[in-house]
């Protein structure tokens, strides 16, 4: 296996240990720069890189680790956070009628997926937070996590007391307000200060 860590090529004879492949990542990474992605054998590996490793490795041939500037990192989280408010937006809207009636299966379902998805923002609202490039609007997302934790908590008691009603009204009125403005800060977080992909 050959791995490619920016100017680094290192030739395997023997196929690594995950372990040792991500020690090795985390040693190339210098004050500034973020771990991004893979490129395994041409395919791009954006999650659960641990978990890709330990299935993978001993069929991958080529791996190379994209590592980018703490700009560059922001910019594409701020990218992935935008994108994925604007596909969850019309489902919190659906959810929170489905609410209303007698939740099925599927509803559940997709509940657990948009908790999912609060915990995904949640973390990169916590990468920005910490980052020296983080926006100069940062304030603000600092209050809309802050608002969307007091949500969440109150969705976690109207779930125990199985108010459907209750926890429709809270994804309605609580976080979808939450994430519609959250959608719109990203937004001109990237058009002011960062650098939207090449659509072309």
């Amino acid at each position: 296996m050959k791995l490619i860590i920016g100017e680094q090529h290192i030739e395997y004879k023997e196929i690594p240990s995950a372990d040792e492949v991500i020690e090795l990542i985390n040693e190339s990474l210098t004050e500034g720069y973020y771990f991004s992605h893979f490129i395994s054998d041409g395919e791009e590996v954006y999650d659960e890189h641990e978990e890709y490793l330990e299935s993978n490795l001993d069929e991958i041939k080529e791996l190379e680790v994209v590592i980018k500037t703490e700009k560059e990192f922001m910019n594409d989280v701020l990218l992935s956070a935008e994108e994925y408010l604007q596909r969850a937006i019309p489902d919190v809207c659906a959810l929170a009628n489905d609410f209303n009636r007698v939740p099925t299966n599927d509803t559940w379902e997709r509940f657990d997926m948009l908790l999912g998805g609060v915990e995904w923002l949640n973390d990169m609202l916590k990468v920005v937070s910490t980052s020296k490039e983080r926006p100069s609007n940062w304030e603000t997302y600092h209050k809309l996590t802050s608002n969307m934790q007091a949500e969440l908590s109150k969705l976690g008691k109207a779930i125990e007391k199985k108010k459907n009603n209750q926890i429709s009204a809270i994804i309605k009125s609580g976080l979808l307000p939450i994430f519609e403005r959250l959608e719109k800060e990203f937004g001109e977080t990237i058009d002011l200060e960062f650098v939207r992909r090449n659509l072309n």
